[in-house]
């Protein structure tokens, strides 16, 4: 079996995502891999109704994107700190952008991840009946070897 250097991680919160933590830390301890947790916020958009008078206070936004950022930098450290105890060596880090892209363009290139995982579907309703829209597109558009998981139960 190959042996990976880096292994980066899509978490977003789901049980598909909490396999995906567990698998890549196998990996990484049979590997001796450094693991990259990433997790994406997709941007907040407001939709403003109203007329003169009405005004749309952008800065809701910008909290709700910082309150969303703190919550998944938490969720991160937490897996961080199991791959910690497991001897693996873990980095987390949190963006702003379309987990698509970010996930098997950006963060693959950026931290040199020579594998990629993913969980099978996301916390989205319509992602969970069948794989993802995310794990679909990184296993098509990454250059580098993807693995999506599936949760247990």
């Amino acid at each position: 079996m190959k042996k990976y250097q880096v292994i980066l991680v899509g978490v977003d919160g789901s049980k598909n995502a909490k396999e995906a933590v567990n698998k890549a830390l196998e990996l990484a301890k049979y590997s001796d891999a450094k693991l990259v947790l990433a997790s994406v916020i997709k941007p907040y958009v407001s939709v403003g109704f109203g007329g003169p008078g009405l005004e749309v206070d952008s800065n809701s936004d910008d909290q709700m994107t910082n309150e969303e950022r703190k919550h998944r930098e938490e969720m991160l450290q937490k897996y961080a700190k199991e791959a910690s105890q497991a001897g693996v060596t873990a980095e987390t880090v949190v963006v702003t952008g379309s987990p698509k892209e970010e996930l098997a363009k950006n963060l693959a290139q950026q931290y040199q991840a020579d594998l990629i995982i993913v969980g099978a579907t996301g916390l989205n309703r319509v992602e969970q009946v069948m794989i993802g829209s995310t794990a679909s597109y990184v296993v098509r558009a990454s250059k580098r070897d993807t693995l999506v998981v599936t949760s247990q139960a």
